[in-house]
């Protein structure tokens, strides 16, 4: 119990605290549980306690927070696809309004609609709506075709809504990511803060000191490092780089219904000679050699397909 307690000194809980957000969230947690059950047998504990609780609160709700971003940009990215795919059909309808106002080929409809159907969709957001603003510019203060001009802004609002809702959770979750690493780093710091001063308490005790941490998993969680990616569609990502050693393992969740495939380079835009699949929904714990040349460190996930977004958790089990 000894030797742990100087090895927990050295590390300062940073291989646990950082090793996962679920484990960050589940040590600190649990420590502030543990002096809470003592702190009315010392003033020195309940100290501790105030000390930890709003440290643990932004841990908590940073974790939260994370995990609930990757969530909704997936909902929201859905929405917006099962909404572009009703743009052909609201297209039709103006179309018609169009022409029972302006016969086909006429100069009038010639100017609103020369290039067709899908010149309103099938293509870059920004053209989509770019075209569509042009529409309703286009149609001016022309009375008969006032109806037209407000279904055609109402889709255009309702459209720039959705994308609007997609791009934001996009940065929420590099600012989430972020929140969350403060979060982490402030977490891990106090925990040694909170030793130190159990240390103090207890003059030196350590089995009374460790009896207020996790220890089992402290010293599993700083063996392990795991990180969490969005694999957008026919795109690749470089998840993590590590230095392979005899013994590692790699655990493989794949978090959404498209399959992804998981390979090793020299780097990021490096060469993957061996891809291994990872089944939609699919958890996997694979050894480095499942993926490829031991001698290539970075992780590289790549997405194959063209329309659905992928989500992957790589966690790094070392020896």
């Amino acid at each position: 119990m000894k030797k742990k307690g100087s090895n927990l000194g050295k590390n300062a809980f940073d291989g646990a605290m950082k090793s996962s957000m679920g484990n960050a969230c589940e040590i600190s947690g649990k420590v502030l549980q543990s002096l809470i059950n003592q702190s009315s047998t010392d003033i020195r504990i309940a100290d501790e306690v105030n000390y930890l609780t709003p440290i643990n609160g932004i841990l908590q709700q940073d974790g939260i927070d994370y995990n609930a971003s990757f969530d909704s940009r997936k909902g929201d990215t859905k929405t917006l696809k099962e909404f572009e795919k009703g743009t052909p059909a609201e297209v039709n309808v103006w179309w018609r309004m169009l022409t029972d106002v302006h016969a086909e080929g006429t100069d009038e409809y010639n100017a609103l609609w020369a290039h067709g159907n899908t010149w309103f969709y099938q293509r870059s957001r920004t053209e989509n709506l770019l075209h569509m603003n042009a529409l309703v510019t286009n149609i001016g203060t022309e009375v008969a075709l006032g109806e037209l001009k407000t279904r055609a802004n109402d889709y255009i609002e309702k459209y720039q809504r959705k994308i609007n809702t997609q791009t934001g959770e996009k940065t929420e979750v590099k600012t989430d990511s972020s929140n969350f690493g403060t979060a982490v780093s402030n977490s891990s710091i106090s925990m040694l803060m909170v030793y130190s001063g159990l240390v103090r308490i207890f003059n030196g005790d350590l089995s009374k000191v460790l009896a207020f941490f996790p220890m089992e998993l402290i010293y599993k969680a700083s063996k392990m490092r795991e990180y969490r990616k969005l694999i957008p569609p026919a795109s690749r990502r470089k998840m993590c780089s590590r230095k392979w050693k005899e013994g590692d393992k790699i655990m493989l969740q794949n978090n959404r219904m498209v399959d992804l495939m998981i390979g090793l380079a020299d780097g990021k835009d490096g060469t993957v000679l061996i891809w291994y699949t990872l089944a939609a929904g699919e958890t996997k714990i694979v050894t480095p050699s499942d993926l490829g040349n031991t001698a290539l460190k970075a992780v590289i996930v790549q997405n194959n397909s063209i329309d659905t977004q992928g989500d992957i958790t790589v966690t790094i089990l070392e020896a």
